[in-house]
Order: structure tokens, then C-alpha cells, then sequence
């Protein structure tokens, strides 16, 4: 497992990969689980679709992963790997920092569901990881029980909630509430 953030970190991380996880936890990749949960199609849209549509992802199952489908996510990678018979390279990249040009903003929501699918891997004994993905898994077990407040009290949160977008925020925090594993496919996400 490799994770990195941003567009260049993604493109970083991405040879070889023969699954790329998405991360933008309060943007399109929970919006994405959403839809995939009501049963409709998640079209890839936000701050984040341009940076996926440049990264060239041919080639490689792309998967939208929030807090809300992290297990299903993890188990969804280790039915790939059984299915390829062999190791399977996972790159996790946080998108939801990306806010245009070469500017990025780091964002704890991203990082903490990052860490919680890296975590999720673990627990199904797929514990191969690059140094970032074991940090982004480290802080996400060190702050499992804080992880609702930070990621309504990140900058991000704050800014949404200050918006009127509150209720974009709650599901962004529930854990492990969906089985719903959202792919990528002609620019549409579904499950």
C-alpha cells in the first residue's frame, strides 16, 4: 500500500498500482458512497475531478473509499488480490486537498479515512505499506475516538458547516455504516 496526497503525490504512487483508492471525505468520494447507497450513479465531479482525470487511470480498479465504506473497500481489494492470484499494489490517494493549480491543502479528513481503509487492510492481513500509509493508519488509530470531532472541527468541516452544508459533514464521520464499494468507470462511480 502507498498513499500520498494530491495529484502529483497520486501520480507518485500510481505505477504499478493495481488498485487506486480515492479519498476526499468531504466531497466526492462520500457523496459517491451516498449515491452508490440509494442505488444511483455518482457522476465525478467537485474540487477534486480535475486532478483524477489528468492522473490517467487506465488500467487499474479506482474505488471511492470515506469512513462509510472503509471495511467493504478493504475487502473489496483483498477479493482482487485472491482473484489476481498474487500481490495486488494499492495506491490510496487524498484528493480532497486539491484546490486547483499546483496549490494543495492538506486535509485531516482525508488523512484520517485514508488511514482507517489502510487500517481496514491491516485487519484482513494485507500489512505491506509504504512509511505515509503506515503514518495516515497510525493517526487514525491513535484518534479513532476523536475522529467525528476532527473532521467537523477541520477547516474543512468548519467551512462546510458555515456554508449551510452541515449535513454534507455527518456522513462524512460514520464508520463502517455502508457495504456499498463505489468504482470508477467512464467518469461515473458506481457500485
Amino acid at each position: 500500500m502507498r498513499f500520498d496526497w494530491g495529484a502529483e503525490g497520486a501520480r507518485r504512487i500510481l505505477p504499478g498500482a493495481h488498485v487506486v483508492v480515492l479519498v476526499d471525505a468531504l466531497g466526492f468520494t462520500t457523496a459517491a458512497v451516498l449515491a452508490a447507497e440509494r442505488g444511483d450513479r455518482a457522476v465525478l465531479e467537485g474540487r477534486a475531478a480535475p486532478a483524477v482525470e489528468q492522473l490517467g487511470l487506465e488500467g487499474a480498479v479506482v474505488l471511492a473509499a470515506s469512513l462509510r465504506n472503509r471495511t467493504a473497500v478493504a475487502e473489496r481489494i483483498l477479493a482482487l488480490q485472491e482473484e489476481r492470484g498474487e500481490r495486488t499494489m494499492v495506491a490510496i490517494a487524498a484528493l480532497g486537498g486539491e484546490a486547483g493549480g499546483s496549490d494543495l491543502r492538506f486535509s485531516i479528513a482525508d488523512q484520517l479515512t485514508a488511514g482507517a481503509v489502510v487500517d481496514a487492510l491491516v485487519a484482513l492481513g494485507i500489512d505491506h505499506t509504504s512509511p505515509e500509509a503506515a503514518v495516515a493508519c497510525a493517526a487514525y488509530e491513535g484518534l479513532r475516538n476523536a475522529v467525528v470531532h476532527l473532521i467537523g472541527a477541520s477547516a474543512r468541516g468548519v467551512e462546510l458547516s458555515a456554508a449551510g452544508k452541515r449535513a454534507e459533514v455527518r456522513p462524512a464521520t460514520e464508520r463502517d455504516v455502508s457495504r456499498v464499494v463505489p468504482e470508477l468507470r467512464d467518469g461515473v462511480f458506481r457500485a
